[in-house]
């Protein structure tokens, strides 16, 4: 696994590592690749995409840093899941 050392590496090794908890390797094997690549935007879109297509629910706190980081960019794939993945945790803690 790439050890990054930019705070969007980071993020994007701690999504690499979701997925290979959930056993979902080549999705692991793309997203590590384009975080060393220095490719963030479109590693939050393979990040969310996958979390959505295999029902991964990220954690909140790390969905937040994609939607901070400088490189997220609003109108994107990664920004619709994101909202998508707020809108269901807050509507969580409301129940």
């Amino acid at each position: 696994m790439h050890r990054g050392t930019t705070p969007d590496d980071l993020l994007l090794n701690k999504f690499v590592k979701i997925l290979e908890d959930h056993k979902r390797y080549k999705e692991a094997e793309l997203l590590d690749a384009t975080a060393i690549a220095g490719e963030f935007a479109v590693g939050f879109d393979l990040a969310m995409l996958a979390c959505k297509k295999y029902d991964i629910v990220p954690p909140t706190h790390l969905v937040h840093e994609i939607m901070d980081s400088p490189w997220f960019e609003k109108d994107s794939y990664a920004s619709d899941i994101c909202r998508e993945f707020v809108k269901r945790d807050e509507s969580s803690i409301t129940s």
